[in-house]
């Protein structure tokens, strides 16, 4: 079902767009899209589709057709591979950060602490996302020569991540984490702390997205930031390019690494 976000800004804007999410992605890319859109006078109206079916992105464009949008993105790149070839409305997915350097980042950081190895809670194995980010964790070890643990899968949620810390905890030699998203690092943490692993004495995590709340997590998460607003700015350059019939290069969204307690000190473990 299509939910109206338009609010008082319709007759001011430049036209209006439709954005096709997942649950999975409904947070802090949504923001930035909104807040890109706000910028250039978009109103966005947003439909939701349920889990990652096949049938999910065409009854989605059908029903944003309907609407009349100028245009329509496809928020969760998981389902870029679903995109219509013919839909009668212009269509693109939108642009992404730079997972790989994130992921590689993320790792180097973990190697340059002094651990031999990194270990990985990585996302759904068929997501173009947790793909990518496997692969730079993966690449970054080998290039170092160090060991690469067995892939650690998660679902994306804390609950996963809890339970991947869980059995994480149990491992021997584990000193460094690096986890495909902050949700799964959140609940990693608390399985540490439930084990009696204190982070960071006994072992140093690392996170991915920079959600508002990593700062406050105990203890606060180093993480991969990701501009949402640049990448919505990003989306919408391309989607327009695309209404006018113009081709637009399209490069990855650059990627910062925050540092927080999660990795500030040396372990003792």
């Amino acid at each position: 079902m299509a939910v109206d976000d338009a609010g008082p800004c319709r007759a001011r804007g430049r036209g209006t767009l439709g954005v096709i999410v997942t649950g999975s992605a409904s947070g802090p890319d949504l923001q930035g899209l909104h807040a890109a859109a706000r910028e250039h006078g978009y109103v966005l109206n947003v439909f939701g589709v349920p889990g990652r079916g096949r049938s999910a992105v065409p009854a989605a464009v059908a029903g944003l057709r309907l609407q009349g949008v100028a245009g329509i993105v496809v928020l969760d790149p998981d389902l870029a591979a679903d995109l219509p070839a013919v839909t009668g409305v212009p269509l693109v997915p939108a642009a992404s950060a730079d997972q790989y350097e994130g992921a590689r980042r993320a790792t180097e950081h973990l190697l340059e602490l002094g651990h031999p190895t990194v270990w990985h809670v990585g996302g759904p194995e068929e997501g173009p996302i947790a793909r990518a980010r496997e692969r730079g964790w993966r690449e970054t070890l080998e290039r170092h020569g160090a060991e690469v643990p067995p892939v650690v899968r998660g679902d994306w949620s804390a609950r996963s991540g809890y339970r991947a810390g869980q059995s994480l905890a149990v491992e021997p030699g584990v000193g460094a984490v690096f986890t495909a998203n902050d949700h799964m690092a959140l609940g990693l943490l608390a399985a540490f702390t439930e084990a009696g692993m204190r982070v960071p004495r006994d072992a140093h995590v690392v996170g991915f997205d920079d959600v508002p709340e990593a700062a406050y997590f105990a203890p606060p998460l180093t993480t991969v930031r990701q501009d949402f607003v640049a990448a919505g700015r990003q989306t919408l350059a391309a989607l327009a390019a695309r209404i006018d019939g113009v081709p637009l290069p399209r490069e990855p969204v650059e990627v910062e690494l925050v540092v927080r307690e999660s990795s500030r000190c040396l372990r003792t473990r």
